[in-house]
C-alpha cells in the first residue's frame, strides 16, 4: 500500500478585470455540466492510447499532479478507470486556469457526487441554509483573493474512518478553521469559507473555498498549506498517529539509552587520553578567543574568525557516531510524523545545518565561557517521586477514592483512559483544599505531557500545594521558577529555602539551590552552598560530585583541597556518576580537567538537546492522538446516553 494517506492541494483564484472573470465563467460551467466524474461501475481494461496522451499532456502543463493520489493509483495500475480518474482530478484541481469564481462556487455544490444538503451540497460553520447564488456573486466579486483547498482520501480510508458523509467533514473542518485562519494569516473575525463533499469513486474529498472579509488580509506560504495538510491528517488518521506514537515510545527509549552509552563511551575515552585533538585545541582556541571578544558572547554578535571556530566546533560534534545515531533517530521521528500526510520521505540536513539546531552554538559558547569559572553543569538528578500509595493516601476517605480515581482515569492502568476526566477530577479537588491533588495538576501542566503547557495554572496549583508544605511542590515550583519562560531568582531561591528543611526533598532542593549560590549573582554565598552540599552528599551523588569540585578548584571564598576532593569525587563516581569518575581521572592536572570537562559538558549537553527536542515532538503527538481518542470516547458516551459531566461513581459516607 502506498505511504501516503491524504492529500491536500491548495492554490487560489485571482481578482482581477471582466476579461479574467469570463474565462473563470466559461471554465466553471464545463466542469458543472460534465458528467465523466459520478460513479460508474469499474473498467479493469488498460487506459487508452487516448488518455495516455492526455495525460502526458496535462502533466506536462500541470507536473505538480504527480503528488496526488490518484496518479499513484494510476502510475501503480494504469486501467482505464484510474486514467479517467487523474484526468477528472488534474482538469477539477486547475479550476482557476480556465474558470471563475462564481461558476466555481456553483460547481463545488452541484458537481454530480456531491452530496447534497437540500437544493445542493454546500456547507460552513452556520446551521441555517445557504443560498447559493448569493455566495456565488459574493465570491466573484470579491476584491481581494479567494483559497481553494481540496482535501482527499482514499476510498478504503474514508470509509473505514468513517469520512463518507458531509456531516463528518464538516465537523472536521469546524475543529480545524482557526487552524487554517492562522496557515492563511487571516484573523478569525474576519474568515470565510464554505464547503462541500464530493463522494467520488476512488478518492471522496473536500472542496473548500476561505477568503477575508478584508481584501487586504491573508496570504498562503508553504509552510502555511503543510500547516494545514498536517492538521487534517492529524485529526483523520487517528488510530495510525496512536499506533506511531507506540513506535516513538520504543525509539524514545532507544534513543535514551543510546545517549547514556555514548557518554559513556565518550568519558572512557577521555579518560585513556583517546579523544579527538583537533576538537580539544579548537576548544582551547575558542577560550582565548572569547577572552579578548568585545561585547555580546552570543553566536550572532560575535566576528566570522570566532563563528568560524564554534562552526569547527559543532562540527567536529556532529561527527561523533554515537551524536550522529541521536541524530539519527531525530530524523526517524520527524519522518513517522509526516508519512500519514506527505508522498515522499522528509530529506533532512546536516545536523550542523538544521535550523532546529541552531542553539547548539550559543551552548558552545556557553560551556567555553565557563571554562573560567567553577563548572556548574546544567544537568539535574531525577527526584524520587511519591509513590501511587503514598498519593492515595488520605485522612478523608472519600478524598482518597477520588484521587484514586483521577490516577486511574488519567493512567488507564485499571479503567478506560479519560485524561480529560482524571483532571476534572484533580481540579475539584485542589480547587477544595486538597493539596496531594494540586501537586499533581501543577506537575502535570508544568511538564505539558498530557494537556497543553500552561505555566499559570501550574504555578497556581504548585503554590497552592506548596503553602500547604507540599515538598515535591516546593521542588517542583522552584523549577518553574528557573525555566526561561517564568525566570525568577528571588521566588526560586525563597521556594528553595524552604524545600531544604524538608527531608524527603532537600538532596535534590540542596543540589539546584547550591548551583545558584556558587554562581554569579546576588545570592552568592559559597559557605551556604558548601554547608548545604556537606549535609547531602551521601544522599545524592551530584551533591558529592558539586561539593568535589568546589574543593578541587576552590574560589575567591574556598581554598583548594585536593585530598577532600578526591574523596568526594571517588564517593560519587562510586555512586555511579559518570562525571565524578572522569574528573578523577585528570585530578592532577587542573587545566586539563577544566578542559575535559568542558568537552564532556559538550557532548552531554547536545545529546540532552536532541533528546528534549525529540521528548518535546513525542509529546505534541501524543497529545494529538489522545485528544482525537478522548473525542471518539465522548461521541461513543453520547450516542449512549452517558452524561459527559457524571462520573458515574458516588462515594457516600
Amino acid at each position: 500500500m502506498p505511504t501516503s494517506q491524504i492529500i491536500v492541494t491548495s492554490r487560489y483564484i485571482k481578482s482581477g478585470t471582466n476579461k479574467t472573470r469570463s474565462r473563470r465563467s466559461n471554465y466553471t460551467k464545463y466542469i458543472a455540466t460534465r458528467e465523466s466524474v459520478e460513479k460508474r461501475p469499474q473498467n479493469i481494461n488498460q487506459a487508452t492510447q487516448n488518455q495516455k496522451q492526455l495525460i502526458n499532456e496535462l502533466l506536462t502543463e500541470f507536473p505538480k499532479a504527480k503528488q496526488f493520489l490518484e496518479y499513484e493509483d494510476y502510475s501503480s495500475k494504469p486501467t482505464a478507470e484510474n486514467a479517467s480518474e487523474l484526468i477528472n482530478t488534474i482538469v477539477e484541481r486547475y479550476a482557476d486556469v480556465i474558470g471563475n469564481r462564481r461558476n466555481f462556487v456553483d460547481y463545488v455544490a452541484k458537481r454530480p457526487g456531491a452530496e447534497k444538503r437540500g437544493e445542493h451540497g454546500l456547507f460552513n460553520d452556520k446551521d441555517d441554509s445557504i443560498d447559493l447564488n448569493a455566495v456565488a456573486n459574493e465570491v466573484a466579486n470579491h476584491p481581494g483573493n479567494v483559497w481553494t483547498h481540496v482535501v482527499s482520501l482514499r476510498r478504503e480510508d474514508a470509509v473505514r474512518l468513517g469520512y463518507t458523509n458531509s456531516d463528518m467533514w464538516r465537523e472536521l473542518v469546524k475543529r480545524h478553521i482557526a487552524d487554517i485562519a492562522q496557515a492563511q494569516n487571516i484573523p478569525l473575525a474576519d474568515l470565510k469559507w464554505y464547503a462541500a463533499f464530493h463522494d467520488t469513486t476512488h478518492h471522496p474529498h473536500i472542496h473548500m473555498i476561505v477568503y477575508s472579509k478584508n481584501p487586504k488580509k491573508g496570504y498562503l506560504t508553504k509552510q502555511g498549506i503543510e500547516k494545514i495538510r498536517s492538521v487534517f491528517a492529524n485529526d483523520i488518521f487517528q488510530d495510525e498517529l496512536k499506533s506511531i506514537y507506540q513506535q516513538q515510545t520504543l525509539t524514545r527509549d532507544e534513543l535514551k539509552t543510546l545517549s547514556d552509552n555514548q557518554l559513556h563511551e565518550i568519558l572512557s575515552k577521555i579518560g585513556r587520553g583517546d579523544f579527538n585533538d583537533d576538537l580539544i585545541l579548537a576548544v582551547k582556541k575558542l577560550h582565548e578567543q572569547l577572552k579578548t571578544a568585545k561585547g555580546k558572547k552570543v553566536y550572532g554578535y560575535l566576528p566570522k574568525e570566532i563563528k568560524h571556530t564554534v562552526d569547527e566546533i559543532f562540527s567536529m560534534l556532529a561527527q561523533n557516531e554515537h551524536i550522529a545515531k541521536l541524530y539519527e533517530k531525530w530524523c526517524e521521528l520527524e519522518n513517522l510524523k509526516n508519512k500519514t500526510y506527505t508522498l515522499k520521505s522528509k530529506s533532512f540536513p546536516s545536523l550542523t545545518e538544521n535550523k532546529e539546531f541552531r542553539s547548539v552554538k550559543n551552548m558552545i559558547i556557553r560551556s567555553v565561557l565557563k571554562m573560567d569559572e567553577q563548572i556548574i553543569d546544567e544537568h539535574e538528578p531525577n527526584i524520587s517521586e511519591p509513590t501511587k500509595v503514598d498519593y492515595c493516601i488520605a485522612e478523608d476517605e472519600n478524598k482518597k477514592a477520588m484521587r484514586c480515581m483521577a490516577e486511574e482515569y488519567i493512567t488507564g492502568e485499571q479503567i478506560e483512559q479519560d485524561i480529560d476526566k482524571g483532571i476534572e477530577i484533580l481540579t475539584e479537588l485542589a480547587d477544595n483544599g486538597d493539596s496531594l491533588s494540586a501537586y499533581k495538576l501543577g506537575k502535570i501542566y508544568f511538564s505539558g505531557e498530557m494537556v497543553f503547557r500552561d505555566y499559570d495554572i501550574a504555578e497556581r496549583y504548585l503554590r497552592q500545594a506548596s503553602d500547604d508544605e507540599n515538598e515535591f511542590a516546593m521542588y517542583t515550583l522552584a523549577k518553574l521558577y528557573l525555566t526561561e519562560e517564568r525566570y525568577d531568582l528571588a521566588k526560586a531561591v525563597d521556594v528553595l529555602n524552604m524545600a531544604c528543611k524538608k527531608s524527603a526533598i532537600k538532596p535534590y532542593a540542596a543540589y539546584t539551590y547550591a548551583k545558584i549560590l556558587l554562581d554569579k549573582n546576588e545570592y552568592h554565598d559559597t559557605q551556604r552552598a558548601v554547608q548545604l552540599l556537606e549535609e547531602t552528599s551521601n544522599e545524592n551523588n551530584w551533591c558529592s560530585y558539586l561539593l568535589g569540585k568546589v574543593y578541587l578548584y576552590g574560589n575567591d571564598d574556598t581554598e583548594p583541597d585536593g585530598a577532600r576532593a578526591a574523596e568526594l569525587l571517588k564517593q560519587s563516581a562510586e555512586d555511579g556518576n559518570k562525571y565524578a569518575e572522569n574528573l578523577l581521572t585528570h585530578i592532577d592536572d587542573y587545566d586539563q580537567a577544566l578542559l575535559m570537562n568542558t568537552v564532556v559538558n559538550l557532548f552531554a549537553s547536545l545529546s540532552r538537546i536532541l533528546e528534549e527536542d525529540y521528548d518535546r515532538n513525542h509529546r505534541k503527538l501524543q497529545s494529538k492522538a489522545d485528544n482525537k481518542l478522548r473525542r471518539i470516547i465522548q461521541k461513543k458516551k453520547e450516542e449512549l446516553g452517558i452524561k459527559s459531566d457524571g462520573v458515574g461513581i458516588h462515594y457516600d459516607q
